[in-house]
C-alpha cells in the first residue's frame, strides 16, 4: 500500500469525494467497494460475518442488490431508480404489478421539513417494499388512478463487513474511534465521520503512543455488534471510544457524553474542544444521537463512549410544540438535510472537518499525557533546591497553586483531575509534574481500567 502525502483536509475531501455517490447499503457491493478505496490510505484489516450468523442476540442480514425500480402511470415514468437511486426504499422486496393508487401510498415516504427531498428509509429487519418521494411527487398519485410498480431486487447469502485498523501503542489498552460509511448518497451523516477518522490515524501514524488506537469502520449499529462479539476479549481492554458524525455542519464541536458521566473521556474531549475552539459544549447520553456509541457503552459492554458532531443542539430543541403538550421537548432532526439526498457534498464544510482532526488529534495528546503521580517526598518540598521555586510576588496564583499541588499527589486524582481543581492548564500542570518527576520527586502511574468506570 502506498499513498501519498497529504494534508488532513486533502484526505478528507478525497474519501468523501470518491464515495458520496455510491450506493452503499448495509451489505452490498458498493460497502465493500468504500473500504476497499480506504485501502488506499490506511492497511484496512476487513472482517467478514456470513448472512445468517448470530452476533449476540443478533442475526447478520443477507447482502441487498437492486438492478432497477420504478412508478408508472401509463406511459409516464413517475420515479426512477435511475433518476435517483434513493427513490427506491433500502432493503425492498421485489415487487412488479400494477396497483392503485391508494394501495401504492402505503408503501410511499417523503420528508416532513423539506418539500424538495428525497428521504432515505431502510427496512433492514422487516421484509417489505417502498418507495421514496418528494412531496409533490406524492401529489402526483391519485389515489384511483392505476400505477405499475417494479422493484427488481435480490436478497443474497454473502458477508457483512467491517474494516479496522490500529495504530499500534505500547500497552495492551485499546481507544477505539468509530464510524459508519453505510448511509448511500449521504455525507455528513456517516461519510464525513469515517474520512475524519482515516485522517486522523494518518496523523497518529509514527507518534509514539501508550495506548492502541483502532478504528472501526462499518455499517451502522450491527458492524459494532458484530465486531464486539466476536472480539469480546477485548472488550475487557478497552479503554474508551468515541463516534465520529456530522463534523461537516458548519457549527462548533460538541459533546455527547458516555453513559457513565464520570468517566474522564467526557472531561478530556471538552477539555480539547474548548482549547481548540473557544467553546465546549457538553450534552447527556443518546440526547444529541445514537450510534454506534450505544453499541460500545451498551449493557454487558460498558465503555464509556462519546460522541462528537457539529449538531446545532440548541437550535434543535423546542420547548413548545403545536401537537404536544406545553413545555414537551420535541427535537428536530440533527440538521436540515438529515436522511435525504440533499445529505450531499454540497451540505459540506471541508473546513470544519479538517478543524474536527486537529481537535481529536488533541484529544489524543491529552489522554496521552495524563498519568496518575504520586508523592515520594515527605513534608512541603524545598523548592528552591529543585528549581521549582515561583517567586509569589510577582507570581503570586501560581506560586499558591504549586504549593496546593504537593497536597494532591496522594494517587487519588490523575494530573488531568489535578489541573482541573486547581484551575491550572492542562498541558501546564503536565509540564510541572514532568519536572517533579525529573526530579526523583512523584512517581508517575498508568490509570487503571476501572479508574473511572
Amino acid at each position: 500500500m502506498s499513498c501519498p502525502v497529504l494534508t488532513s483536509r486533502e484526505i478528507v475531501e478525497d474519501i468523501t469525494k470518491r464515495l458520496a455517490e455510491l450506493n452503499r447499503n448495509l451489505v452490498s457491493d458498493e460497502f465493500e467497494e468504500s473500504l476497499d478505496y480506504l485501502r488506499r490510505f490506511i492497511d484496512l484489516k476487513i472482517h467478514r460475518y456470513k448472512t445468517g450468523s448470530e452476533c449476540w442476540t443478533w442475526v447478520i442480514p443477507p447482502k441487498w442488490r437492486v438492478r432497477e425500480g420504478y412508478i408508472k402511470r401509463g406511459d409516464r415514468e413517475i420515479v426512477s431508480f435511475r433518476n435517483h437511486p434513493l427513490h427506491v426504499m433500502s432493503y425492498s422486496t421485489p415487487v412488479h404489478k400494477k396497483i392503485k393508487g391508494r394501495e401504492l401510498l402505503e408503501h410511499v415516504f417523503v420528508h416532513h421539513t423539506l418539500k424538495e427531498a428525497i428521504p432515505y428509509e431502510f427496512s433492514f429487519y422487516h421484509r417489505r417494499w417502498g418507495f421514496c418521494l418528494t412531496q409533490a411527487q406524492k401529489k402526483d398519485i391519485l389515489e384511483e388512478e392505476t400505477y405499475e410498480v417494479l422493484i427488481d431486487s435480490e436478497f443474497l447469502d454473502d458477508d457483512l463487513c467491517v474494516g479496522e485498523y490500529t495504530v499500534p501503542g505500547t500497552s495492551d489498552e485499546h481507544i477505539f474511534f468509530l464510524s459508519h460509511i453505510d448511509h448511500p448518497f449521504q455525507v455528513n451523516d456517516g461519510l464525513i465521520g469515517a474520512a475524519v477518522n482515516v485522517a486522523l490515524a494518518k496523523r497518529l501514524e509514527g507518534q509514539k503512543n501508550y495506548y492502541n488506537y483502532t478504528f472501526l469502520f462499518g455499517p451502522e449499529s450491527i458492524g459494532s455488534i458484530a465486531y464486539l462479539s466476536h472480539h469480546e476479549d477485548l472488550i475487557p481492554k478497552i479503554r474508551y471510544a468515541a463516534f465520529v458524525e456530522m463534523v461537516g455542519l458548519d457549527h462548533p464541536l460538541i459533546l455527547q457524553k458516555s453513559r457513565e458521566e464520570q468517566a474522564l473521556i467526557n472531561s478530556y474531549a471538552l477539555y480539547a474542544m474548548e482549547k481548540r475552539q473557544g467553546v465546549g459544549k457538553a450534552y447527556g447520553f443518546q440526547t444529541v444521537a445514537g450510534n454506534d456509541e450505544k453499541i460500545f457503552d451498551g449493557p454487558g459492554i460498558g465503555i464509556p463512549s462519546i460522541s462528537l458532531t457539529r449538531v446545532n443542539q440548541e437550535g434543535r430543541v423546542k420547548t413548545t410544540a403545536p401537537d404536544l403538550k406545553e413545555g414537551t421537548p420535541a427535537l428536530l432532526p440533527p440538521y436540515v438535510e438529515y436522511h435525504s439526498h440533499l445529505d450531499n457534498l454540497g451540505s459540506v464544510h471541508f473546513a470544519r472537518a479538517a478543524q474536527s482532526v486537529e481537535c481529536l488529534y488533541d484529544l489524543v495528546q491529552v489522554i496521552e499525557g495524563d498519568f496518575i503521580p504520586v508523592r515520594k517526598f515527605k513534608g512541603p518540598v524545598f523548592l528552591s533546591k529543585y528549581d521549582l521555586w515561583v517567586d509569589w510576588r510577582t507570581h503570586p496564583e501560581l506560586s499558591k497553586k504549586i504549593w496546593w499541588l504537593m497536597y494532591c499527589l496522594e494517587g487519588k486524582r490523575t494530573a488531568f483531575q489535578i489541573a482541573q481543581e486547581l484551575n491550572i492548564d492542562v498541558e501546564e500542570i503536565y509540564n510541572l509534574l514532568n519536572k517533579f518527576y525529573d526530579k526523583g520527586l512523584i512517581a508517575k502511574e498508568r490509570i487503571p481500567l476501572a479508574f473511572d468506570r
